[in-house]
């Protein structure tokens, strides 16, 4: 119970009074009345302490009201019962800052500090009454607001800002009031120390050691604590939010310490918040930035797929027009009989058809969802589709010189696929392989069957044969090659075959020789595709 009662500062400073009272009789008076002053600064540190902390709960608070406000009238719902509870909390940190002046005004005995205190509870009053008339603006504003009268969120800014030019200048009034009275009472304390003084040096030397001894026990930790509250509350104010205040005891100061840690606290917390706040606005920034370059990277392989679509295309349609130009040349040349017209005629009539269908498609892929073409799978014989190829290609191989061998083939796979276009895939292949063929020359088709299951188309010259530097990149969409002149073509038709054959499920490969080594030149140009599989018709008749 001792050891409790000890830890009370007023205790402590009640001990003190007894001894001095008990060494010098002479001073007692003195010394009572002194620590009863003390005691009434103490009282009066502590109180302007508390009404700070309540003013800084009054302007946290009508803050949270401000925001709460803004935040209703910015909604299209404009819930005016949203500002109930901050409304009421402002009110209760009102009422319980009245009730703190009101104990300071039955405290002081002075008429002219009484008069003070009346003073700053009419500035408390001030404040309030402001605080009301903004409430009552921001109602009327949302009830204006649902009868479509007015903009609910600008009137509110406006009252906001009217509230705070006269609120701010008063609140600032009464926190410097209440800091000053905060700083009076510090300096009457050192002033009635400083008038200790002359009576301690007057009274015996007992007296004297004791109130040393006193002094050293009691009043130098007290004042150090008052220190570490001021220079905390420097630290505070210099943004050093993380300060805190040892507290030691439960004593009224240390009942302070704990009150200043809290707002300590309460600081750092909404320091960390907005730090957040402004972590997650970035990471939103860097969000939508990166959705930014994904979507125009997006745009930019539509558009290179656009470009390639329609590249091939008029590789596709380039290469009849090239056959039925050829058929003309040859038919306008000299007097050819009718017969050779004839055939030249037919063969200007399927490369027209095959124009007609490409034309067709490139209308279905404008129209197409996909943008890309759909093939037409069907079984079909795989030594017609090549010896149609064939029959296309001979009038060129024969303007050329070059001889072309197809068929009869030993087997005749069916396979799943696209016969026009595979048709022209041979066809172009074919096409390649006479114009690297030099006079005199020949290239050979022919059609196998693995034991896998999977057939086999094979083109082969005897031209000059493919560089192995060039091998890698033959099937790369543009490249023709280091060595090639203009009018060798647009370096489309392989990688354009490429993508048909994989297209079918199939593969193809190219294996070349320049002639070096004492080996033979040439080109076979290999098409593997898989074999037709029957499709079983459940509940077909027997």
């Amino acid at each position: 119970m001792w050891r409790r009662a000890y830890q009370s500062l007023r205790f402590r400073l009640a001990v003190l009074v007894a001894t001095v009272v008990i060494v010098t009789g002479a001073a007692a008076f003195a010394v009572a009345w002194t620590l009863g002053v003390a005691s009434g600064h103490v009282s009066e540190l502590s109180s302007a302490q508390r009404r700070l902390e309540l003013l800084s709960a009054v302007s946290g608070r009508v803050t949270d009201y401000a925001l709460t406000a803004l935040q209703t009238t910015q909604t299209s719902e404009l819930q005016s019962d949203r500002l109930s509870p901050p409304r009421k909390r402002v009110q209760e940190a009102f009422e319980r800052l009245n009730d703190e002046v009101a104990r300071e005004y039955e405290r002081q005995a002075d008429e002219e500090a009484a008069t003070l205190v009346a003073a700053r509870s009419r500035v408390f009053a001030f404040m309030r009454a402001r605080f009301d008339f903004l409430d009552r603006q921001t109602l009327q504003a949302i009830r204006d607001a649902r009868g479509g009268q007015s903009d609910a969120a600008a009137r509110v800014k406006i009252a906001l800002d009217e509230f705070a030019s006269g609120f701010t200048p008063a609140l600032g009034q009464a926190i410097e009031e209440e800091r000053a009275a905060a700083r009076a009472a510090t300096d009457a304390m050192a002033d009635l120390r400083a008038r200790l003084a002359p009576i301690s040096i007057a009274a015996v030397t007992l007296a004297a050691l004791i109130a040393f001894l006193l002094y050293r026990a009691i009043a130098s930790p007290l004042l150090a604590r008052v220190s570490r509250v001021a220079g905390a509350a420097a630290a505070i104010a210099r943004g050093q939010t993380a300060t805190r205040l040892p507290v030691r005891g439960h004593d009224e100061l240390s009942l302070l310490m704990m009150r200043f840690n809290r707002m300590a606290l309460q600081l750092s917390r909404r320091e960390e918040r907005l730090m957040k706040a402004q972590l997650r606005l970035q990471e939103v920034v860097n969000a939508r930035t990166a959705e930014l370059r994904e979507a125009n990277a997006r745009l930019s392989d539509i558009d290179r797929a656009r470009r390639r679509f329609f590249t091939d295309v008029s590789h596709e349609l380039r290469t009849p027009l090239t056959v039925i130009l050829g058929e003309v040349d040859i038919s306008l040349r000299g007097q050819p009989d009718a017969g050779s017209l004839r055939g030249a005629l037919a063969t200007i009539r399927a490369r027209a058809r095959a124009l007609h269908r490409r034309v067709e498609d490139l209308l279905r892929v404008a129209r197409s969802e996909s943008g890309q073409l759909e093939l037409d799978f069907s079984p079909v014989s795989l030594a017609e589709i090549v010896q149609t190829a064939a029959d296309s290609a001979e009038a060129g191989a024969k303007a050329a010189r070059v001889k072309l061998y197809a068929g009869p083939f030993s087997v005749d796979p069916i396979v799943e696929a696209d016969a026009d276009w595979l048709r022209q895939v041979i066809e172009g292949l074919i096409a390649n392989a006479v114009r690297h063929t030099p006079p005199d020359g020949a290239v050979r088709l022919d059609v196998h069957a693995s034991r896998d299951g999977s057939a086999e188309i094979l083109v082969a010259d005897d031209g000059a044969g493919i560089p192995e530097a060039d091998l890698p990149r033959i099937f790369e969409r543009f490249y023709r090659g280091a060595d090639q002149k203009e009018g060798s073509g647009f370096g489309i038709g392989l990688a354009l075959a490429r993508w048909v054959v994989e297209r079918h499920g199939g593969e193809i490969a190219i294996d070349s020789s320049t002639g070096g080594g004492g080996l033979p030149s040439g080109t076979i140009v290999t098409i593997r595709l898989p074999a037709h599989a029957p499709r079983l018709v459940i509940g077909a008749a027997s």
